[in-house]
């Protein structure tokens, strides 16, 4: 967590899908950040979410219902509501009333997700919005600044029965960066119709067939219709006979279903 100043749409949320603007080991956070749903149309659930505070004074948190998409890159972005296809805020009812929170107490918020009866298939999201409203404070030199948290509650509900979970690596190519380093890049786009979440790894193997190193993938969540690209630097000390680079992703479906057989490709170094 760190702080910032406020700017317009002062949100992003990057990695694990959980954004705070806050100092390290410090502010408002919740717990759990994600909830995995599987319903069926017309189906229901009740939910909570703790809402908690560390090391900072007394906090008026604003709720909110918002809808977001991760961009290639990782960073989630907020929608304007209506523009995700997939969402499922128009199901999720929680009080979205101003509450206090109190240095050090957790809170806890309930919500509910009532599906319509009508034809569902595949994986739909939306999040619940905890935002302090603004503070004053100062920066190092001096400046007034209005500083802020925001965390987001990511709710996945998926059709059970209607996965239809694919994905495709299109393939992987070496780029040379600003600083005289090495990539890799990798394209991965989803052509299923519920999230997935890729984990995988980067080898490097030699003339004679052989792994010599092998690099852990971070993890992502490809949404639907969305696209994952890694940009994976290629380590300067590698033995001299290395001559490909090769990425293997085995994706998994929501709540660690099935999602599909591994993705492979590789691209010659030389």
């Amino acid at each position: 967590m760190k702080h910032t100043k406020t700017g317009p749409r002062a949100l992003l949320l990057a990695g694990a899908l959980l954004l705070s603007l806050a100092a390290a080991q410090r502010g408002v956070g919740i717990a759990p950040p994600r909830f995995e749903l599987l319903l069926p149309p017309g189906g229901a659930a009740t939910k909570t979410v703790e809402v908690f505070s560390h090391d900072l004074p007394d906090q008026m948190i604003e709720v909110a219902v918002v809808d977001w998409w991760l961009d290639p890159r990782g960073t989630v972005q907020e929608l304007p509501r209506g523009a995700n296809p997939y969402s499922a805020a128009p199901w999720l009812q929680v009080d979205q009333n101003p509450f206090s929170l109190s240095s050090d107490t957790a809170r806890q918020v309930r919500f509910s997700l009532q599906l319509p009866g009508g034809p569902l298939a595949g994986s739909y999201w939306t999040a619940i919005a905890f935002t302090t409203k603004p503070r004053p404070a100062r920066d190092a030199n001096g400046m007034a600044i209005s500083l802020r948290t925001r965390v987001l509650a990511i709710v996945y509900v998926t059709i059970p029965g209607s996965e239809k979970p694919a994905a495709a690596l299109q393939g992987i190519s070496i780029q040379t960066g600003a600083d005289g380093g090495r990539f890799v890049l990798a394209d991965v786009i989803n052509k299923g119709n519920v999230y997935l979440r890729l984990r995988g790894e980067l080898r490097f193997v030699d003339a004679r067939g052989a792994v010599v190193r092998r690099l852990e993938l971070p993890e992502r969540v490809l949404l639907r219709k969305g696209l994952v690209r890694y940009r994976l630097r290629i380590p300067a000390d590698l033995p001299a006979d290395v001559v490909l680079a090769a990425v293997e992703i085995l994706p998994r479906g929501p709540a660690e279903s099935d999602g599909g057989p591994p993705l492979y490709s590789e691209v010659n170094l030389r």
